[in-house]
């Protein structure tokens, strides 16, 4: 899907913060100089399309309640890797789900953000994610220090 300049323009001031009013878009209209429908309308088609996946709040783990915060890389040799990506991804304490590649050295080919409330819950959802995949080789990958955290501006 091509996208025209009123669409940039659109999706520019979506990835904008929202507003916490009771007509968040109504914001958007008026910046575009647009009517609240016309933009409604662009958004559900957007959506359809599958350009626009969601709106939703963005949390910040630890600001949120979790101490514990680690990506868990999983070695899938021999595994079905989209089935068992769903079970992993399907887990409410797994926030991001990622199959790549492995490269010379380093197996792993499942990547989970997981969080927690502690290093001992995290343990738990560990052994409950390699119940439930049959995946028995994993490696805890802690962040030393976060660096940027931002969600992505496609348009800026």
């Amino acid at each position: 899907m091509g996208f025209n300049t009123e669409d940039i323009a659109l999706i520019r001031e979506l990835q904008r913060d929202i507003y916490l009013d009771s007509n968040p878009l109504q914001r958007v209209a008026d910046s575009l100089g647009w009517s609240l429908d016309r933009v409604i309308d662009r958004v559900k088609e957007l959506k359809a399309a599958g350009v626009i996946r969601r709106f939703g709040a963005a949390l910040t783990p630890a600001n949120a309640g979790f101490k514990t915060n680690a990506m868990i890389v999983w070695d899938m040799e021999g595994a079905e890797g989209f089935s068992i990506g769903e079970i992993m991804a399907s887990h409410p304490r797994v926030s991001h789900c990622y199959i790549r590649p492995s490269f010379e050295g380093f197996q792993f080919t499942l990547y989970t953000m997981t969080h927690a409330d502690s290093e001992e819950e995290l343990q738990t959802i560990i052994n409950d994610l390699s119940i439930k995949s049959g995946l028995k080789r994993y490696r805890i990958l802690r962040t030393l220090k976060e660096l940027k955290k931002t969600s992505p501006v496609y348009f800026g």
